[in-house]
């Protein structure tokens, strides 16, 4: 199935999808701090050691539970990880559908996947602090080099390469379709400029 949409008026649907999901952004941003603060701290609790995981406005702090929380502990700013779920959803937003459920099924589907890489890079940025704040004896120089080298990446992927990754994979089909009917498109005779004879 082909797109039905030009490039010109994809990035003008892209635009105003951004703009508006920005908006959104602005007023649920401190309430999914939260959300994610608590999915993160069942996850680590789970994967790595207990730990307390909270948000206050988009600023996650977390501490090792059952010890007493201290006035200022650990922080990780939430905005770098959530800033890819602006971009990923005014992507999804802007591409085409055969219908309504379909469109609604692709973003339901570009969210879960965008906020389990969110929760993973939660779990990073909290075993990093383990390691070179809260008890780094406890992790080799290398283990913490590991640590550092894929929190890094981590964020520097975020709002880069994961919505563009995770909308192209959903609308893989799509997308090569397209491609194949362009190259199609080119290939034909009748499109071809004639040769000019020479004299």
């Amino acid at each position: 199935m082909r797109l039905p949409l030009s490039a010109g008026r994809f990035l003008a649907r892209l635009s105003i999808w951004f703009v508006f999901f920005f908006l959104v952004w602005l007023r649920v941003g401190p309430a999914y701090t939260r959300f994610l603060a608590a999915l993160s701290s069942v996850f680590i609790s789970l994967l790595f050691r207990p730990t307390d995981v909270w948000g206050s406005g988009t600023t996650l702090f977390f501490w090792p539970r059952g010890f007493p929380v201290p006035t200022h502990p650990p922080a990780i700013a939430a905005e770098w990880i959530q800033a890819n779920t602006v971009l990923l959803l005014a992507l999804m937003a802007a591409t085409p559908a055969p219908s309504r459920a379909k469109k609604a099924k692709r973003i339901a589907l570009a969210f879960g996947l965008v906020l389990a890489w969110q929760v993973l890079d939660v779990c990073l940025a909290i075993q990093f602090g383990y390691a070179t704040q809260l008890d780094p004896g406890s992790y080799s120089a290398r283990a913490r080099y590991v640590y550092a080298l894929l929190t890094n990446l981590a964020m520097y992927v975020d709002t880069q390469v994961v919505p563009f990754v995770i909308w192209a994979g959903i609308h893989f089909r799509e997308l090569v379709a397209r491609l194949g009917a362009a190259a199609e498109d080119a290939s034909r005779p009748g499109q071809r400029h004639p040769r000019a004879r020479r004299r």
